[in-house]
């Protein structure tokens, strides 16, 4: 079954709730973003789509930078443009129509696993695609206000303790690990070497409502236990991580801009979003399960991961002191709002169940 198979996003399910939109329209800079030019790269993706109809729900009609549509439907008013940050001159052409104030750059090879067996391609887009996009900005002149770059917590590599951004950088041990930090490294550079204003984003893992990817845990375990299935447990089930969900990301996203906007941040800044304490795996998975009333369900626990770091934790200090960001959504409220996603999303199918792809 390909994608265009599988059963489309429920429309009402698209846009962010109305609790977390007047959230966000309390950040300074919110309410003139509709009047500025914006670009998405990432923008069919997990965290890029609930980005660009939260945006679209702010009266904002972003330039989205799309390699594929993936099946999303995309706010009124977007501009699509189709090209592949790995070639310098989609890149330079797509920047250049755009001419962006302000750049939320999403776009990425996501997947731990996948990096693994498609090294060349990951780096391609991780690191390729990076220095590609921080050139096309660093020709776009001084129109261009500030650029979200999102990174992650795996630049710091194994390390022990809650983390801070001045901890060393040391993900080299792992090809997702290190292509991410090329990047975050990359925009470190051009903003110190040419001012180019960019912040850097370094969060925990996101979940939440329209992840479609089953091989992360927290959907692939709601799907599982909605088929009746027990979940499979790819690591030991004692990996601990932040977790955090997709509303609080998203939120993180515009406060960062506002930090960066207000001057609060300066060009090449870092900032951690994190969870006010990890879980591990098997944590997770008994939240879904409880949430499910299916506590029967024992998960299998594979331990089959590979080059897995054992924990992880942010400190967000600065985010909380700095722009006044906290998590809002605590993992037992989080599970249960993308039970409810998944639900929905699946009653296409006979008894709420959805097909496996081929």
């Amino acid at each position: 079954m390909s994608i265009w198979d599988l059963p489309p996003f429920p429309a009402h399910l698209e846009s962010p709730p109305d609790d977390d939109l007047r959230d966000l329209v309390r950040i300074p800079s919110v309410p003139a973003l509709a009047e500025r030019s914006v670009l998405v790269t990432g923008a069919t993706g997990f965290i890029g789509s609930r980005l660009t109809h939260t945006l679209g729900a702010l009266g904002v009609r972003p330039a989205l930078f799309v390699l594929d549509y993936e099946r999303q439907n995309f706010p009124f008013g977007s501009r699509l443009y189709h090209g592949n940050l790995a070639d310098l001159y989609d890149c330079l052409r797509i920047v250049g129509r755009v001419n962006p104030e302000i750049i939320f750059h999403l776009a990425a090879q996501p997947l731990v696993d996948t990096a693994l067996d498609s090294v060349v391609d990951t780096m391609e887009s991780n690191v390729r695609g990076a220095y590609n996009l921080l050139e096309a900005c660093r020709s776009a002149g001084k129109r261009l206000k500030a650029i979200v770059w999102v990174s992650t917590d795996k630049v710091y590599g194994s390390q022990v303790g809650a983390l801070k951004e001045n901890a060393p950088l040391l993900g080299c041990d792992h090809p997702y690990d290190a292509s991410k930090l090329c990047g975050d490294l990359l925009a470190q550079t051009y903003a110190r070497a040419f001012g180019l204003p960019i912040v850097i984003i370094r969060s925990g893992n996101i979940y939440g409502e329209g992840d479609l990817h089953w091989d992360r845990l927290v959907p692939g375990t709601i799907r599982s236990a909605l088929h009746g299935q027990p979940p499979l447990i790819r690591s030991n089930g004692r990996l601990k991580r932040d977790y955090i969900h997709v509303s609080d990301i998203v939120r993180a996203y515009l406060l960062a801009l506002d930090g960066m906007l207000s001057g609060k941040l300066q060009p090449g800044s870092a900032v951690n979003f994190g969870a006010t304490r990890s879980h591990t795996v098997l944590d997770v998975v008994d939240t879904i399960l409880a949430a499910l009333n299916r506590p029967d369900l024992r998960p299998l626990v594979q331990n089959q991961a590979r080059s897995e770091i054992p924990e992880q934790h942010l400190d967000f200090e600065l985010a909380r002191e700095l722009l006044g960001w906290t998590p809002s959504v605590s993992l037992d409220s989080g599970i249960r709002r993308s039970i409810g996603w998944y639900r929905q999303y699946l009653h296409g199918e006979p008894n709420g169940l959805m097909k496996e792809p081929a």
